[in-house]
């Protein structure tokens, strides 16, 4: 069971606007777009960055600054094709018009779009030259990790994790994803002890709970895990992967007839899980 742990919002993608480029920008839609991300109403600012583009002469680097700021305002949308077209028309300028890319941020987003639409390499190559000129980025090493895992390069998505672990030891994500890809990577014992600091950090949160009762289970302690299974379901009744995890616990101490029930319960709240369906489909009665 993997987890996904990605807190991305609207600030965390957004460009700076440099005093250059705003001097660059005189059209009311341009300022009007600016305004929108800076509220963070990404579907207005797209909007309005999408009609300033069109109907405004800009210089080369604010050209290349308001597609990316495009790029963003459809990323915090989730609209990922189109954010990545965004991305991709500001490097072409940058590149034909001899502009610079004064964000690094830019490549980081453009990691992200990518990813998001299973570009693994291609959005690998771009969070790790964000990274070099970020070294103390977070998102871009939360989502370079993500893509590790996704590519099962365990060992690279820990070393990504550890990275976010120093520089936000308490934040709680950063110990919850580096459990994971301890677990991923064959460490159920390392992971356990992630889980555990989630826990201490956040112990009414039911993802860490979840954490720490899924690495246990993994580990081969199933009577600790349950406990813990039952105060994250608790927390958390409406949650596929927490039910399933209570669940799995359940049949390890070997109450299958309890299990089974909890895995249907499962299924009904994440039918689109792999997991949860196999389990599901193996235990139902015939």
């Amino acid at each position: 069971m993997k987890m996904r742990a990605l807190f991305v919002t609207v600030c965390a993608l957004c460009l700076a606007w440099s005093a250059s480029a705003r001097a660059q920008l005189p059209a009311e839609t341009c300022r009007d777009g600016r305004a929108a991300m800076d509220a963070g109403d990404s579907a207005l600012a797209a909007g309005l960055l999408e009609e300033c583009l069109a109907t405004s002469q800009l210089e080369p680097e604010a050209e290349v600054q308001t597609y990316a700021a495009l790029g963003a305002a459809y990323l915090a949308e989730d609209a990922f094709e189109d954010a990545l077209s965004a991305y991709n028309m500001a490097f072409a300028i940058a590149d034909t018009q001899h502009a610079a890319i004064a964000n690094p941020t830019l490549w980081r987003n453009r990691g992200i779009a990518r990813a998001e639409l299973g570009q693994l390499e291609a959005a690998l190559s771009d969070l790790q030259h964000a990274a070099g000129e970020m070294p103390d980025d977070v998102l871009t090493f939360l989502n370079m990790g993500f893509v590790y895992q996704q590519m099962e390069r365990h060992a690279d998505a820990v070393v990504s994790y550890d990275r976010i672990v120093r520089l936000e030891p308490e934040w709680v994500g950063a110990w919850l994803n580096r459990s994971s890809a301890l677990l991923d990577a064959g460490m159920p014992a390392a992971a356990v002890a992630d889980a555990r600091q989630a826990v201490e950090l956040e112990p009414e949160n039911g993802s860490s709970l979840n954490m720490l009762c899924w690495t246990l289970i993994q580990d081969g302690r199933a009577d600790t895990a349950l406990p813990l299974c039952e105060e994250a379901v608790a927390i958390e009744p409406d949650t596929g992967a927490i039910v399933h995890s209570h669940a799995t616990a359940l049949e390890a101490v070997g109450r299958l007839d309890e299990a089974q029930a909890l895995y249907q319960r499962a299924h009904q709240l994440d039918p689109d899980d792999p997991q949860i369906t196999a389990d599901f489909e193996r235990t139902r009665h015939p």
